[in-house]
């Protein structure tokens, strides 16, 4: 005879998601130019064409396209 199981109740996850949330907006309100989509693809000195950071004339490391780096400038003069 089939028995229906209980429902899976992942509150740990949850809880954990709500950290990372609000440690994300946390940060923002602290530093306002930190914000948490930071990459290379939205940074200033990327370049599209060529792949490649027009700071450093070359192409970054995976986690730094992901995450950043030090040098991020999010190009504020854009006018729209």
């Amino acid at each position: 005879m089939y028995k229906e199981p209980k429902p899976i109740m992942r509150q740990s996850s949850y809880a954990d998601f709500f950290q990372a949330v609000q440690v994300a907006v946390d940060r923002v309100i602290k530093k306002p130019k930190t914000v948490p989509y930071q990459n290379c693809l939205n940074c200033s000195h990327w370049h599209f064409g060529k792949d490649l950071c027009g700071k450093f004339d070359a192409k970054p490391p995976t986690e730094i396209i992901v995450y950043s780096c030090p040098a991020y400038d999010d190009g504020l003069d854009i006018p729209f």
